[in-house]
Formats: C-alpha cells, sequence, structure tokens
C-alpha cells in the first residue's frame, strides 16, 4: 500500500516537472500591456490526428516552439492541434482579460489551467453554451498580482479548416468590436436576402427562370455564410453542429445551383459541347454531395478542387458566351468575375495554402453583394436585348406578313358587312314575322267573348311583343350584336302601361345601366313583361301604385331588380301559375341564374345571372 503510494507521487512529481520545464522554455506574456496582445507567437504547439490527452502531451514533450501569429493548416487529416503558454501579471492588481479565438467553427475548444488537467473549460460548435453571444469564442482569464498561469489548450476542426488566431483584449472592447462586426454582417445579409427577393418577384412577373436560379444560388450562399461568419452559432447553437457536418452537401448545393443559373442566364444550350461539360459537373457534384456527406467517405479537399474547376468554368463559359455575340456576357463576366476572385481565395485558404479569410471575413458577402448588383445591371441589359431582339423580329414579321394582311383584312371586311347586311335582314323578317302573328292574335281574340280565354291571348300577345321589341330595337341601334337595355325596357314598359292601364294612376321607375347580347336581352325582357303585367293585374287594389326596376352591370354579372308596393302575394298559391312557371325557367335554364322572392306586404324579385 506504502509503496503503491509512494509509486504514485512520484509519478504527480515527474509530471509536474515535465509540465515546468516544457512551459519555462515558453516566453511568458505580460497581460498588463495595452491593445490587443498575441498568444500564438509567445507558445508552443503540437499537430497531431492521434487523440492524444493532455497527460500524454505533456508526459512526451510533444509541444514544439510556435513563432507565428496565425495557425492554418486548412482541412487536414490532422485535426488537432495543442498549444501551451503562460500569462504574467507582473502588477499588484488583479488583471481580466478575454483569451479570444478568431475562427467561429472550431468545432471543439478545450481550455486547461496548469492546477486543473482533469476539467477543462469549454467552448466551440460541438459544446454550445447559454450565453454565447460572439462570432468569436473566447474565455474570460482572471490573474492575481504578481503571478503567472499556464495553460494548455486543445483546438478541434475535422469538418472545417483548421485556421485561426488567439489574443488577449480587453472584454469590453472585444465585445464592442464583435458587435460592430455583428452589425456589419447583419446589413450584409439583409441587402442579399432583399436581392433574393427581389430576384424571386421577378421570375414570378417574368417567368424566366434565370431569376428562380439566382435567387436560389443567393439564398445556399447567405444559408453557407451564415454559419461561415459565426451567427448559426449564435442564434441557432442547437443547430450548429449538425449545420457543420453538412458543409459538403452545403457546397453542393451552392454549385448546383450557380450551374443552373449560368446555364439558363448565358443561354449555355445553344452551345452543345459546353452544355455536356456542365452536365458532367453537375452529374460529379451530385455524385461528391451524396457519397461524401458520410463521415466513413468525407473528403472536402476533392470537393474544394471540384469547386475551383467549376468556378474557373463558369467565369471562362462567360468569355466564350460574349465572344460568341451573348452581349448580356459582359456584365456577367464582370459580376461572377469579383466573386470569382473572392471565392478562389476563399477556397485556397480552406486547403491551407493562403491564409486570407482571417485578415477579410467577409470577403464573400462584399463580393457577393456587388456580384448581386451587378447581375441585376445584367438582369436590365437582358431585358433590353431581349426586348431588342423581340421587336426586330416583329418588325420583320410584319413586313412579311403585311401585305397578307392588308389582302385578307379586306376580303373579312367584305364578309363582314355581307354578314352584317345577312343578319339585318333575317331580324327584319323576324320582326315582320312577330308583327303578323300579333295582328292574327289581335284579331283572334277580337271575336272571343270569353274573358278568361281573352285574358290569356292578352298574356301571349304580351310575351311575343316583349321579344319581337328587341328585333324593333336591334334594327333602330344598327348593332345587330348587343342591346342597349335602358332603351329596350323603357320601350317595353311604356307598351305594358299603354295596354294594360285603363282608369289608373300606376306610375314605373326604372334604374337601367349595361347592354345584353340579343339571346340574354329576349330572356330578360320577357321576365320583365311577366313580373310587370302580373303587378297591373294583381298587386294594386284600387289602381294605384308604384313599380320599380332595376338592371345593374358588374363585370360579366348582373342583377336585375323588378319590385312594387302592391299587397303581395302568397307564394305557395301562385307557384303553379304559368306565369311563375315561366320567369323560373327563363332564369334558372336560360340565363343560368339565380332568383330570390319577397311577396310580404309587397313583391320583389331579384335575380342574378353571368354571360
Amino acid at each position: 500500500m506504502l509503496s503503491n503510494y509512494v509509486k504514485n507521487l512520484k509519478s504527480y512529481v515527474l509530471l509536474l516537472l515535465l509540465i515546468s520545464i516544457q512551459l519555462n522554455a515558453l516566453s511568458s506574456i505580460e497581460v498588463s500591456k495595452e491593445g490587443s496582445l498575441s498568444v500564438l507567437e509567445h507558445s508552443s504547439l503540437h499537430i497531431e490526428s492521434e487523440k492524444l490527452d493532455i497527460h500524454q502531451i505533456i508526459e512526451h514533450d510533444y509541444l514544439k516552439e510556435y513563432s507565428y501569429r496565425h495557425f492554418d493548416i486548412g482541412i487536414s487529416q490532422k485535426d488537432t492541434v495543442w498549444i501551451g503558454f503562460e500569462l504574467s501579471n507582473n502588477t499588484n492588481q488583479t488583471i481580466e482579460k478575454a483569451l479570444v479565438l478568431s475562427s467561429p467553427l472550431l468545432e471543439k475548444i478545450e481550455l486547461y489551467h496548469e492546477n486543473n488537467l482533469t476539467n477543462p473549460r469549454l467552448r466551440g460548435v460541438s459544446y454550445p453554451q447559454p450565453d454565447h453571444s460572439t462570432l468569436s469564442y473566447y474565455y474570460n482569464i482572471q490573474l492575481n498580482a504578481k503571478s503567472s498561469v499556464k495553460y494548455y489548450m486543445k483546438v478541434y476542426a475535422h469538418y472545417v479548416p483548421l485556421n485561426f488566431s488567439i489574443y488577449l483584449t480587453d472584454e469590453a472592447q472585444f465585445k464592442k468590436a464583435d458587435g460592430y462586426r455583428q452589425l456589419i454582417n447583419s446589413l450584409l445579409m439583409g441587402i442579399v436576402l432583399a436581392l433574393i427577393l427581389y430576384s424571386f418577384i421577378l421570375y414570378f412577373y417574368t417567368n424566366d427562370k434565370s431569376y428562380l436560379f439566382y435567387s436560389l444560388y443567393l439564398f445556399m450562399l447567405t444559408y453557407q455564410q451564415f454559419t461561415y461568419l459565426g451567427l448559426t452559432q449564435i442564434y441557432f447553437q442547437d443547430f450548429a453542429r449538425l449545420d457543420i457536418e453538412l458543409t459538403v452537401l452545403k457546397l453542393g448545393g451552392l454549385m448546383l445551383t450557380s450551374a443552373f443559373f449560368a446555364i439558363s442566364f448565358l443561354r449555355i444550350r445553344k452551345v452543345k459541347k459546353l452544355y455536356r461539360v456542365y452536365k458532367v459537373f453537375i452529374a460529379i457534384i451530385l455524385l461528391e454531395s451524396l457519397v461524401m456527406s458520410f463521415p466513413t467517405f468525407y473528403n472536402i479537399q476533392i470537393v474544394l478542387v471540384t469547386a475551383i474547376l467549376f468556378i474557373i468554368l463558369n467565369l471562362f463559359s462567360g468569355i466564350i458566351r460574349y465572344v460568341q455575340g451573348e452581349r448580356q456576357s459582359r456584365l456577367y463576366i464582370i459580376g461572377f468575375g469579383t466573386i470569382f476572385m473572392a471565392y478562389f481565395l476563399m477556397i485556397l485558404d480552406a486547403l491551407g495554402i493562403l491564409g486570407v479569410v482571417e485578415r477579410f471575413p467577409n470577403i464573400i458577402m462584399y463580393a457577393t453583394v456587388i456580384e448581386a448588383f451587378v447581375l441585376l445591371l445584367a438582369f436590365a441589359d437582358r431585358y433590353k436585348i431581349l426586348q431588342k431582339q423581340k421587336d426586330e423580329m416583329v418588325q420583320q414579321r410584319e413586313q412579311i406578313i403585311k401585305n397578307e394582311v392588308i389582302e385578307q383584312t379586306a376580303k373579312l371586311n367584305q364578309a363582314l358587312k355581307s354578314k352584317e347586311l345577312l343578319i339585318k335582314e333575317i331580324h327584319h323578317r323576324v320582326k315582320n314575322n312577330l308583327q303578323i302573328i300579333l295582328s292574327m292574335i289581335r284579331l283572334q281574340n277580337d271575336k272571343i267573348t270569353d274573358k278568361s280565354i281573352s285574358e290569356q291571348f292578352l298574356n301571349l300577345e304580351s310575351r311575343i311583343n316583349a321579344i319581337a321589341k328587341t328585333y324593333t330595337m336591334l334594327l333602330i341601334d344598327g348593332n345587330i350584336e348587343h342591346l342597349d337595355m335602358e332603351e329596350y325596357i323603357e320601350s317595353l314598359v311604356e307598351d305594358i302601361d299603354e295596354a294594360m292601364c285603363i282608369n289608373c294612376d300606376i306610375t314605373i321607375q326604372t334604374n337601367i345601366e349595361g347592354t345584353l347580347p340579343l339571346n340574354k336581352s329576349v330572356y330578360v325582357g320577357i321576365i320583365i313583361n311577366e313580373i310587370v303585367t302580373n303587378a297591373y293585374k294583381y298587386a294594386f287594389t284600387n289602381g294605384q301604385g308604384h313599380i320599380y326596376i332595376s338592371l345593374k352591370q358588374t363585370k360579366n354579372a348582373y342583377v336585375l331588380i323588378v319590385g312594387d308596393n302592391g299587397k303581395g302575394f302568397v307564394p305557395n298559391l301562385q307557384s303553379h301559375t304559368l306565369g311563375l312557371k315561366l320567369i323560373n325557367a327563363l332564369v334558372l335554364e336560360q340565363l343560368k341564374g339565380e332568383m330570390t322572392m319577397q311577396t310580404k306586404n309587397s313583391t320583389q324579385y331579384t335575380i342574378r345571372f353571368t354571360l
């Protein structure tokens, strides 16, 4: 038991000795200095992928001196870096600082204190923090007066580039600067989202798929940048880890929407060989997105190489189409050339070849805004070009068919005149025939002594007169297709009043609007004739009363109202009369409308129908 205790004690002493030897080689960082203090250039580090723990790192002396302000190996098989550094406070006051890691994409960050190597402080995408509100991850560091503390840090990034810098700064100043960065990012996102909406509206009104594909492309780019800039890690922490793992799918979606936009906007289908190249790239992108999204086959380097080749293809496609005479390609070259440089630099940064995103994290968003405004000009230019081409084609077609149109128009005019004369002659003969029928009915009625039979003849005469009146009005107006309903109905009720009003004082008020085709006007005339005739016969007990007729037109819908201030009637008692049957048949079967009746104390018919 005692021997085990002594053995363990020796192990701890040896470990502390190794820690002391390792970090004594480091230059201590004085935290009392003003401004931002770089940590990496005063640290030691070790890159590995063997999943070592802190004890192994210290025991085997893996940490080696590092003298650069920034660490950048891009996306690599070695996805973990260990860092050791010492902080000193030589003042007589306790000092608090923010230890900041510049990259918002780091998946796991573990900070070890020299006196606590078992419980690290955790940060990063994989360790959501309820109070996380900054783009960059940071630790609050507090150093007592006249003290030095040694720290170890483990940084892990598998799905995203492993590049970052570490610095010490005042926490309030850091949060202020970070808030300003968030404001700039939000403004840029807002501009791009507005352009997305604008492009989608243009697609909705023009049905040009270029606008749709461009809005989808901007959406995919915004989605990718939302995480790349650290906004997802603030506002959607629970989703951030999964979102990082979808990197291949997001890049695939970005390339696909960009490809479809280029094919549509540059009209790539007209160049068969170039179109085949695009189809090959689309197939490769789809295959990579499906296969390399699985952790077993994950290889972002291959996807990035494909992305480099693809953006080169997009740029040269614009140049090729411009050389071939596609004028709208010139602004595409300018706009995509801007984003091409940003993409190219970002991909080189992700591969660890060139470090530029550290200094310009918003480079893609600025380039996107510039590209979007240039392409909006391109859309306007495209519209002008297409409009000009359309005008030229219209002029050519007009020139080709001008003589033929004149000749055919003359023939049609002659045929139309002949048709109008024929229809007028038919209307005239129908009118004459109806007048003959009316005369025969009147002659026959004069010989009838039975009042009930005579009344039926009068009803028949009134109905035929309503039909004949339409043909009379057509011949008077000269319009063989439509009838002025105001003039027609007023003439009709005058005839009814002359025939029905004997020693009576009945006024008729009309409010008529619109015109109707011949067939519809006949039905409306018969309906009004039946209702008004019934009012004269049955509505007024003392021969005095008021009848009103209204016809209103709203677009293709009509509302006919005919009523009186008489005594009304019981619908069930008169529902089987010929007049009501005729009205119902005309409304429901001929006008395809609907009718409501109000018969208590007065009578009102409301009929609605459409053409």
